[in-house]
C-alpha cells in the first residue's frame, strides 16, 4: 500500500489564525467560545465560537482575495495559503487535487441583504469548491464532501484514498463553515445547543456549542513527513436521523475496520481525538463503544469546548491538532471536563500531558448514523 504523508497543516478559528497561535492557545487551557448574539435570533447571546473577521482584512488584501469571493471562499483560500506555504508544493500542478469539506458552504446567502452581492449560484458547494481551486489555478476536478461532521475526518480519509488509486501526487484538504442564522437556528431547533460553555463527557453537560473555522492539511505520496494517515473506515448503522446508535454499532466498526486495516490492535493506540460535542447521547455513545473497542484507558480528548463544534471543519481542524500532537508528543486536554458523566469511564485528558505518540485515532460522528475513523502514525512507530 502506497505510503500518504501529511506535510502542510493550518488552522483558522476561534482562537485566532495559525496552528501555532492556536496550539499554544489549547496548551494554555484558552477557549475562543464567547456570548453572541446572532442577528434574526431572538435566544439573546449564545456561547458561540466565532472567528474575528476584522483580523483577517489584511490577510484577504494581503493576498489579493478580493469581494468577489464569499466569506467562506475567502476562509477556505486563506486556510489553503497557510498551508501550502509550509511546502513545496504547487497548488496549479495537475499532480495536485483539491478535497473540499463543508456542511453548509455559503449557506449565509440565503440572507437576501448579504445575497444581492452575489450570484445565486453560490449556494451551490460543487460552485464555491470550484471557484477555491481556480484561485490557486488549479484545474482538475474538484472533490467535494459533504455528509454531516463526519465531512472533514471522511475528506482526509478520500483525500489519502485518491493519492494511493490515482495518479495524484498531491491532495490539499479543505474543510470549513461559518456562524449564521441558518445553523444556529437549526441546532436550536433540535434543542442541543448549551447555554454556557460546553462540557464533554461531564457530568453537567448538556449541548453543544457550535464554531465557524477552516483548516487545511496537505497530503503526499512523493514528499516524506514523520506523520502518515495509515487506514480510514466509515460505517453507517443508520440508527436515527440525529441520534446517535445506544449500542455505538457505526463507530465500532469504524474503528475496528480502520484497525483492521492498519494491521495493528486497539492497544497499540496511544491517544484518541474524539468527536465529543457534550451532548448527553453522543459522549455516552463514545464511552460505550470505545469500551468495546478496548480504548477505555486509553487518554481522550475533545477539542469542541476551544473552538466549538466547526461542522465541516471539525474533522480536519481537529485531525490537523492530532498531527501538532503527535509531533510534539502532547496529549491534548478537554477544557470543560471535571467529573464523569457517561457510564463507563474514559481517560479523559484535562490538561497538555507529555507522552510518546506512535498511532493516534482520530473519530466523528454525524446525522443519519454516519461515523468515521482514520488512524495516523508517527514514522518510526513500531507496528
Amino acid at each position: 500500500m502506497k505510503e500518504v504523508y501529511i506535510i502542510g497543516e493550518s488552522i483558522i478559528s476561534a482562537l485566532g489564525n495559525g496552528l501555532e497561535v492556536n496550539m499554544s492557545k489549547i496548551s494554555n487551557l484558552e477557549t475562543g467560545i464567547n456570548p453572541v448574539s446572532v442577528k434574526g435570533i431572538d435566544t439573546g447571546a449564545l456561547p458561540i465560537g466565532t472567528i474575528n473577521w476584522n483580523s483577517l482584512e489584511s490577510e484577504f488584501k494581503k493576498y489579493k482575495i478580493s469581494s468577489t469571493y464569499s466569506r467562506f471562499e475567502k476562509l477556505m483560500i486563506l486556510s489553503a495559503i497557510e498551508a501550502i506555504r509550509k511546502t513545496n508544493i504547487k497548488a496549479d500542478d495537475n499532480k495536485v487535487v483539491f478535497v473540499i469539506s463543508t456542511t453548509k458552504g455559503n449557506i449565509e446567502l440565503l440572507d437576501k441583504e448579504i445575497a444581492r452581492k452575489f450570484n445565486k449560484s453560490k449556494l451551490e458547494l460543487w460552485h464555491s469548491a470550484k471557484k477555491i481551486a481556480n484561485y490557486f489555478g488549479n484545474k482538475n476536478e474538484v472533490i467535494t464532501i459533504s455528509n454531516a461532521c463526519v465531512s472533514g475526518v471522511m475528506a482526509v480519509a478520500n483525500a489519502t484514498d485518491i493519492l494511493r488509486n490515482e495518479d495524484y501526487e498531491h491532495a490539499i484538504v479543505v474543510g470549513g463553515d461559518i456562524i449564521s442564522k441558518f445553523v444556529v437556528s437549526g441546532f436550536l431547533s433540535f434543542q442541543s445547543l448549551s447555554t454556557k460553555p460546553c462540557k464533554p463527557y461531564d457530568k453537567s453537560r448538556d449541548g453543544l456549542n457550535i464554531g465557524e473555522a477552516a483548516s487545511c492539511i496537505i497530503l503526499s505520496k512523493t514528499i516524506k513527513d514523520n506523520i502518515q494517515v495509515l487506514e480510514s473506515a466509515s460505517h453507517n448503522d443508520a440508527n436515527h436521523i440525529s441520534g446517535p446508535s445506544r449500542t455505538a454499532e457505526g463507530m465500532y466498526y469504524a474503528v475496528s475496520d480502520a484497525l483492521k486495516y492498519s494491521g495493528i490492535e486497539a492497544k497499540q493506540i496511544d491517544c484518541i481525538s474524539a468527536h465529543g460535542t457534550a451532548t448527553a447521547y453522543n459522549d455516552e455513545m463514545e464511552a460505550i463503544g470505545f469500551s468495546r473497542l478496548g480504548l477505555e484507558s486509553t487518554p481522550v480528548h475533545s477539542l469542541k469546548g476551544f473552538w466549538g463544534h466547526t461542522l465541516g471543519a471539525a474533522g480536519v481542524i481537529e485531525t490537523a491538532a492530532l498531527v501538532w500532537s503527535i509531533r510534539n508528543n502532547k496529549v491534548l486536554p478537554t477544557i470543560g471536563f471535571e467529573e464523569i458523566g457517561v457510564s463507563i469511564p474514559l481517560n479523559i485528558n484535562k490538561k497538555i500531558q507529555d507522552k510518546n505518540i506512535n498511532y493516534a485515532l482520530k473519530i466523528a460522528s454525524g446525522f443519519s448514523g454516519i461515523n468515521s475513523a482514520i488512524i495516523l502514525k508517527k514514522e518510526g512507530g513500531k507496528k
